[in-house]
């Protein structure tokens, strides 16, 4: 998410470190040494209706850990490492898992400011070619030598692998909860009253970013514990989002004149809830909960998707 909220909100630069004695202001810094180390609890949800019918219920679990590889004056290196669990993810048979075992393991190094806010992978083309060559196993193992079968699910899966080739489909589709680890880090925020601001989403397909209009609400501040809960609402332009579904079905479709009618008249819209409870310091989330509810109607053909997401702290006895 395109931090375009500070262009309104009082950054930290202005901050005297660290003194929190005004009570209408939250400022979010990172207060990390070499070596700190969290272990979250990921969850993701996918399910997806077809006219009221519920066709995919999907959850996927696994543990990310965040270590504090290095750090300067102005900035942090950071490793967020996971295991991938494809065999639950694609269904890829138990005699054919060593053949994916090369996936197992996914570490991305990243760069923030000395605030926390998030700056740049640095290993990101060895992240791209690991994912895209995995992309091209999955799609012959589970072709299984069928022709058909292996050109519609690179088809299919092409969308995917156009996101994995670029830096920014990477940090939107890879670092996906990273985005929200890092998103109310490095900013100062007025907690008397709701915060409406644009927002910009970016196009992992590349073109014009997706706009959004977007609030912030604090619902709760303890300053003695440095913990607080945050509500983010968004709504996605229809147009921009209509747009990126045309994208995309095009891409996966190869730009028929039959898919253009299809498209014409199709409703693409999406809403982003969202609830923050986080250490503002030293700058450490305890949970983070996110729910995305796209409606999408193409040829008369209504469906829904709720995608959530949780992360959540684990703690050390």
């Amino acid at each position: 998410m395109k931090k375009t909220l500070l262009i309104a909100i009082i950054t930290l630069n202005s901050f005297q470190f660290y003194s929190q004695t005004d009570s209408t202001k939250v400022a979010f810094v990172a207060y990390w040494s070499i070596g700190d180390s969290y272990d979250f609890k990921v969850s993701k949800t996918n399910q997806q209706w077809k006219e009221d019918k519920l066709v995919k219920d999907q959850k996927q679990e696994y543990i990310a850990n965040f270590t504090v590889i290095d750090s300067t004056e102005t900035s942090y290196t950071i490793k967020w490492s996971y295991k991938n669990n494809l065999g639950n993810t694609y269904n890829i048979p138990q005699e054919l898992s060593d053949k994916f075992s090369k996936y197992d393991l996914i570490e991305i190094i990243y760069t923030t400011s000395e605030l926390g806010d998030l700056i740049e992978i640095i290993n990101w083309e060895e992240v791209s070619e690991t994912m895209t060559s995995m992309i091209s196993d999955i799609v012959n193992v589970l072709s299984k030598n069928d022709e058909n079968l292996a050109k519609k699910l690179k088809n299919s899966l092409e969308p995917l692998s156009a996101i994995y080739g670029t830096r920014q489909g990477i940090e939107e589709l890879v670092l996906k909860e990273l985005q929200y680890f890092h998103f109310p880090m490095g900013v100062e925020f007025d907690i008397t009253h709701p915060f409406y601001y644009d927002d910009e989403l970016p196009n992992m397909f590349g073109g014009d970013p997706i706009k959004a209009k977007a609030a912030l609400t604090f619902e709760n501040v303890d300053f003695d514990e440095g913990f607080c809960t945050i509500k983010q609402e968004l709504n996605l332009n229809p147009e921009d989002t209509k747009a990126l579904l045309r994208q995309v079905v095009l891409k996966m479709n190869e730009g028929s004149t039959e898919t253009e009618e299809m498209l014409k008249n199709a409703v693409f819209e999406i809403q982003d809830n969202n609830t923050y409870d986080y250490y503002y310091y030293p700058g450490v989330p305890h949970k983070i909960e996110t729910v995305r509810a796209t409606t999408i109607n193409i040829d008369n053909s209504p469906g829904k998707r709720i995608d959530t997401m949780t992360i959540e702290l684990i703690y050390n006895d």
